[in-house]
């Protein structure tokens, strides 16, 4: 079976510190971890344009199904066993649905977050 896979923006300083937490907490190495910065990078090969893989956070999971936003975010914490009190609220449906919208909010924001390097000729925000 395919390990399931976090699709990253490493020229991002919060997205990358996000990630190379969720590494620090993967020891037995759960998840493949893919940057989407790397020039190798193919989004058509997960039926994402490149726009799309640059706008949301995606994981793939064992089964090639593609998760996104706040669902994405669960199924890290979960897989990982962390962020228990994340986990609960999640699973509370209107707690869920404050979550999503706030991630709404964030991915108008996240072009202006710090960044390791200008991405004029990678990202499509």
């Amino acid at each position: 079976m395919n390990k399931p896979k976090i699709l990253y923006d490493s020229f991002c300083k919060i997205c990358n510190a996000e990630i190379e937490y969720y590494k620090k907490k993967d020891p037995n190495q759960v998840f493949e971890y893919l940057d989407i910065m790397n020039p190798k990078f193919d989004s058509n090969k997960y039926n994402l344009t490149k726009k799309q893989v640059h706008k949301y956070f995606h994981v793939v999971t064992e089964e090639d199904i593609v998760i996104q936003g706040v669902d994405a975010f669960d199924y890290i914490w979960k897989k990982l066993d962390i962020f228990k009190p994340l986990q609960l609220v999640y699973d509370f449906a209107p707690s869920r649905l404050i979550l999503k919208l706030g991630y709404k909010g964030f991915i108008y924001i996240r072009p202006l977050l710090p960044r390791k390097k200008d991405c004029d000729d990678y990202c499509e925000f």
